[in-house]
């Protein structure tokens, strides 16, 4: 019996110990090994590095018409906050005057320079198409922003909906003039964006609001003393203007210069609320302005000229042997309502 009992102990510690070393020498199918530290970031297509940490040998351009104009400056504070975080060279360059030969030569110098993408604001989309799928076809990635290009083969376009501030515009303004009024309008026909405010801001009337007419109707192509000129003949032509309508903070500066000087109490609405705007907001000069947001605007330009350049997005399509872009096709920045109450947040630093 003893003989038996230490040749069932001797069994079973056996039997234990195979069973110990087949538990050891298997690997949990869900391990964390604490000491690792923080997951790795996610790596690029070559896999040499992590796939949002750039190089300044990686240059970026925000290609503008007159570069001095005050809109660009919250689009570049966007655009260069984004290529600081990547890592990356951001550089701001544009033309002296709104002309779109002077800024075609400007966009061909950026070319010439071979950076891996441009943020366009072209003048003119058509005759932007060529330059632009040039570029494209060279390897450099572009993209548009607030203007558009739309028959060529920019990447993506990065603005607010036109066609939705067109509407929000005719909406707000007849809700301050008890939805009647004339109206005088200050355009730029040669943008894209400039237009769809323009067709929808009047169809929206049209549709909703018939004591609400549109009489007159200027161009000021970014001159703000030809808006302040224009303003002035239609009031004279027009008396009962009740507010000017303006596609752009330079019109609207323009506009409410030329209101003021008449000293008729005609309201000023425009768009882009530029610092000097945003002063003739604060006294009363201009009565308000839709406002897209220009940081995001200029952000979101770099972001999706980074990842188209170094590959970081296949999405599942035929986007490659179809040619089209691989980025969503709008990406909307959004807009804000400027007023005198609200005015102060809107300040480029």
């Amino acid at each position: 019996m003893i003989k038996e009992s230490r040749k069932r102990i001797q069994f079973f510690n056996l039997l234990l110990l195979a069973v110990c070393i087949v538990l050891t020498s298997c690997t949990p199918i869900n391990t964390t090994k604490v000491s690792e530290g923080p997951p790795k970031a996610a790596k690029s297509v070559s896999g040499n590095k992590p796939a949002f940490v750039g190089s300044m040998d990686q240059a970026y351009f925000m290609c503008v018409f007159k570069q001095n104009t005050p809109y660009w400056k919250g689009v570049f504070k966007g655009f260069k906050a984004a290529g600081d975080q990547l890592g990356v060279r951001t550089v701001f360059t544009g033309c002296d005057e709104y002309d779109v030969n002077a800024q075609l030569r400007v966009f061909d110098q950026i070319v010439a320079k071979k950076p891996k993408g441009i943020a366009l604001h072209p003048i003119n989309p058509d005759v932007f198409k060529e330059p632009i799928d040039k570029a494209i076809a060279a390897g450099i990635k572009v993209t548009c922003f607030a203007a558009d290009s739309p028959e060529s083969k920019r990447l993506t376009l990065v603005t607010s909906d036109n066609i939705t501030e067109g509407r929000f515009a005719a909406d707000y303004i007849a809700g301050k003039l008890g939805e009647r009024g004339e109206i005088g309008i200050i355009e730029r026909p040669s943008q894209t964006n400039h237009v769809k405010r323009v067709t929808s801001f009047m169809e929206r009337l049209e549709e909703k609001y018939p004591e609400m007419k549109v009489v007159a109707r200027a161009t000021a192509d970014g001159d703000e003393a030809k808006a302040a000129r224009a303003v002035a003949t239609m009031l004279k032509a027009y008396p009962n203007i009740s507010l000017i309508y303006c596609v752009a903070g330079i019109e609207g500066m323009g506009a409410g210069a030329g209101v003021k000087e008449s000293g008729k109490p005609v309201k000023v609405f425009c768009y882009d609320a530029d610092p000097e705007v945003i002063d003739m907001i604060k006294d009363g000069t201009i009565y308000a302005a839709i406002h897209p947001n220009t940081v995001n605007q200029g952000y979101w330009s770099m972001m999706s000229l980074y990842i188209a350049a170094n590959n970081l997005i296949d999405p599942i399509s035929d986007w490659k042997q179809a040619g089209k872009s691989p980025l969503p096709a709008l990406i909307d920045n959004g807009l804000d309502v400027v007023t005198r109450e609200n005015c102060d947040y809107f300040y480029v630093k």
